[in-house]
């Protein structure tokens, strides 16, 4: 991962506004990864949808954190498309689970909770399962060990499943997204080609603002 190019977000404040890196989005709508400095905490803050607060310190307690992971489970659902047959009908919802983290998931489940995401209505749900991992369009599996991940990992492989995940090993195991915790920052990391290899595209504009990495470790 030495001599790639890293864009990050500082994940130290307590009420993040969204900003886009680039100031060519900012007239878009919705307008992506907007930051606002707040002079009353004195750090910078993220979010990633308009509208969409949620507090992240640095050394951030635990229910902050929970709360920015949650976000941005959520908006990925929005710079994902996922082919029509993951779908039965128009009104199917847009499912994203959790594994490994209860906490964690209940958060997600308010986070979600009366949402909509590209005119489908978001459903969170906690899973434990081969099944019920390959109901899923999104799996964030919270388990940081190489054992648990490599387990999971293959149960969902050739459904059409955005896998995300939180540890050093997870794109390289093949994992699609992985959240990366960098001092007080969060970075994307993103395997499009494990994503690209079941049929899901991903944005390009999600793209741009993160750091893009293949199977073998290499990233741009």
């Amino acid at each position: 991962m030495t001599g790639t190019r890293s864009r990050s977000w500082d994940c130290s404040g307590c009420e993040p506004l969204l900003n886009h890196r680039r100031t060519a989005f900012r007239s878009e709508a919705p307008r992506l990864f907007r930051r606002r400095r707040l002079r009353s905490r004195g750090v910078t803050a993220l979010a990633l949808i308009v509208g969409l607060f949620f507090p992240a310190a640095a050394q951030v307690r635990h229910a902050d954190e929970d709360r920015v992971k949650a976000a941005y489970l959520y908006n990925f659902a929005k710079f994902v498309e996922w082919p029509a047959a993951s779908f039965s009908s128009a009104q199917d919802p847009t499912v994203i689970c959790s594994i490994g983290d209860d906490r964690l998931a209940e958060v997600l489940q308010q986070t979600v909770q009366g949402k909509m995401s590209n005119g489908r209505p978001v459903e969170a749900r906690t899973v434990t399962n081969r099944e019920q991992f390959r109901s899923c369009h999104i799996l964030l599996i919270a388990y940081h060990d190489k054992e648990h991940i490599a387990q999971i990992l293959p149960q969902v492989r050739s459904a059409t499943v955005l896998t995300v995940g939180e540890s050093d090993d997870f794109t390289r195991l093949g994992g699609m997204i992985n959240l990366v915790r960098n001092d007080s920052s969060l970075e994307l990391e993103i395997n499009p080609q494990a994503a690209g290899a079941v049929g899901l595209k991903i944005s390009s504009r999600l793209l741009a603002v993160s750091r893009v990495v293949t199977p073998s470790g290499g990233g741009s």
